[in-house]
């Protein structure tokens, strides 16, 4: 379907591609990945013809119809964006038109044959092409991606430019060409959007080559990988997790292949120079000459990125209790986001907020860091507890003169030299790098930086807004250690599910002025919504500015699912007295006892671990009682 002949690109600094052979065939559904600055985004430009090639040629069979969507969207229009979304179909409104001209024409002279013949050969047009449902799968498009029936009759010129993204990427889906090329498609959505599109694209019959460093969306979408690498592209069947287990198969392959090569190389140039001035050997010292100039040489493996020890400084040990949400109220006017908020957060709990876009997610965060007044109600702070906010547009703030290295010396007065460098060599800021002035960074790395600068200076709670937002893999990575690593409390808005799989313990559903309050991670939080969406368990609290009264549970499904539940609570009780069994080991270890923060995180655990104990007998009562 598309072809990639022998390309070669080069820009003034770098080449890009060299030699460069690809197809891309039918129903092909591929993830792009590779470096920043690898060539992703251009690959996709020049399919569409955007960009031009140096050598050798891009080959777009005819009659292939293609969809691109760019990582940034410019144009706006009076138009409302179901008018938008309509107009990609520019002959549905033509044939309405015609097709209303003709049968006012008809309606005076019923007789008219010609007319009747061109009126069925307009409606069987008109049918093919889907008319009479079009409006339908416009609206059903646009609201998946998370538009209202109100936002559908809005003007495209008066929405931001995250949500025009969100009408690019309508107009895509609902055209459905042969094939999709997606840059990044997931910047802009929220996780209901975000996973509307995932089960859209699961059934997406066309092609498919997408940009995305969310690696849960990767492999829930793709079939295989396209890996740019040393200036060509190496092709990987399976989803992201498939590939990156191949490719360190390969690399470990590599590894070997390239030892042994090199072990030959050696022993024959020993034996080339041991009988070098030998007669007798004169043939065999020859033979190999020859060998050694003919050999195709292996390539050294590709330098093994290590897991990065991203070492931040930690807070002290701070009170139990860090805040305190009592009957909290925020309005923006007339918009009432919380009316009656009741929310407590402890020592170590590390949560994700989830939620609709405008669930009230972000204000939450805000009155914690206190950008955002209370309308009503109160908030109450442990005593001593520092707080942090990592804010989407803070970096707007960032002095952009200033060197990556100067902003973080200034930030941290106290460190050496070399801490400063290790410090932000562990957020991938290295070498010369590290002399660059703001201004000339890309938005990842300002990011990056950004969060750096915050978990440089110890606080017993930090917020986080989108702290994984423009960044690669790479970067994703590192960001994540850090987080994990913080013994704090962490409080964070993201739609990368794989970052809070990995750095969460509580998921807080947000959704139209209440609170849903999960004990897991994001896989736990879905798990828990399939099993009994509404039904409040062990565990998860409801806050709310309408408190909805418990049903009995009495129909037989209900009571099935209980009976369950009740039957497996003794071996979580089980399992949970063997992890405080052993926490308490560790405490009890005499060789631990200097080592400060192994004991205060066995502490830590142990006291949550009771606390999971006691709720999960008071669960058990609470259900036997039921059923006795």
């Amino acid at each position: 379907m598309i072809y990639f002949h022998k390309i070669t690109k080069t820009y003034p600094d770098k080449t890009l591609f060299e030699d460069l052979n690809l197809v891309i065939k039918k129903g092909s559904r591929a993830g792009l990945v590779g470096a920043n600055g690898s060539g992703k985004t251009t690959l996709l430009r020049m399919i569409i013809g955007e960009e031009e090639t140096d050598e050798g040629a891009v080959q777009v069979d005819r009659k292939v119809t293609i969809g691109y969507l760019p990582q940034e969207i410019t144009s706006t229009s009076s138009k409302t964006i179901l008018h938008e979304i309509l107009d990609e179909v520019p002959e549905i409104g033509l044939l309405e038109t015609q097709i209303e001209e003709l049968s006012n024409r008809i309606s005076s002279n019923p007789d008219n044959q010609d007319l009747l013949d061109r009126l069925g050969r307009y409606q069987a047009e008109f049918e093919r092409l889907n008319g009479w449902s079009i409006e339908s799968q416009a609206k059903k498009v646009l609201g998946g991606l998370g538009f209202t029936p109100q936002h559908m009759k809005t003007p495209l010129e008066q929405f931001s430019g995250g949500w025009r993204m969100r009408v690019a990427l309508a107009k895509l889906l609902f055209k459905q060409p042969d094939i999709l090329l997606l840059d990044e498609p997931t910047n802009h959505l929220d996780l209901a959007s975000l996973i509307w599109l995932e089960t859209f694209l699961k059934e997406w019959t066309g092609a498919l080559v997408l940009i995305s460093h969310d690696r849960t969306f990767l492999d829930k979408t793709i079939q295989q990988i396209f890996e740019i690498h040393h200036k060509t592209i190496h092709t990987y069947a399976g989803n992201y997790s498939h590939y990156v287990e191949e490719k360190k198969l390969r690399n470990e392959q590599q590894a070997a292949a390239y030892k042994n090569q090199q072990k030959l190389i050696v022993d024959t140039e020993r034996f080339i120079e041991r009988f070098r001035y030998k007669e007798s050997k004169a043939t065999q010292v020859q033979s190999r000459v020859k060998s050694l100039e003919k050999l195709e040489r292996i390539a050294p493996p590709e330098g093994q990125q290590s897991r990065i020890a991203v070492r931040i400084p930690q807070p002290g040990r701070s009170v139990r209790m860090i805040a305190e949400f009592r009957g909290a109220a925020k309005s923006y006017g007339s918009l009432e986001v919380f009316k009656s908020l009741d929310l407590n957060l402890e020592r170590g709990q590390k949560i994700g907020l989830v939620g609709p876009n405008g669930a009230g997610k972000s204000t939450l965060l805000k009155m914690l860091a206190q950008v955002e007044p209370l309308s009503g109600g109160q908030l109450k702070w442990g005593e001593g507890v520092d707080i942090a906010y990592f804010a989407q547009h803070q970096f707007e703030a960032l002095p952009l003169e200033q060197s990556i290295f100067g902003l973080m010396a200034s930030e941290i007065p106290k460190w050496t030299i070399t801490e400063t460098r290790n410090y932000l060599g562990s957020f991938l800021f290295s070498g010369d790098t590290i002399d660059k002035q703001l201004k000339v960074l890309s938005g990842g790395e300002i990011s990056r930086l950004a969060l750096a600068k915050m978990l440089a200076t110890p606080a017993h709670l930090i917020l986080l807004d989108e702290p994984t937002n423009h960044l690669d893999m790479q970067s994703r990575d590192v960001v994540q250690n850090a987080i994990s690593s913080f013994s704090g409390t962490m409080v964070c808005i993201s739609h990368d599910r794989h970052f809070l799989n990995a750095v969460t313990n509580t998921i807080i559903e947000v959704d139209q002025g209440r609170i849903r309050i999960f004990p897991g991670n994001y896989e736990y939080y879905l798990w828990r919504k399939t099993q009994s969406d509404g039904e409040e368990v062990k565990g998860e609290k409801v806050s709310s500015a309408n408190p909805v009264r418990k049903t009995q549970a009495t129909d037989y499904s209900e009571r099935k699912k209980l009976a369950n539940r009740l039957k497996k609570l003794p071996i979580l009780i089980d399992e949970c007295e063997t992890a405080i069994a052993h926490e308490e080991q560790i405490l009890d270890d005499s060789a631990l006892v200097s080592q400060y923060e192994k004991i205060q995180a066995a502490l830590d655990e142990k006291e949550r671990l009771e606390e999971v104990y006691l709720e999960l007998l008071e669960e058990q009562d609470s259900l036997k009682k039921r059923f006795s």
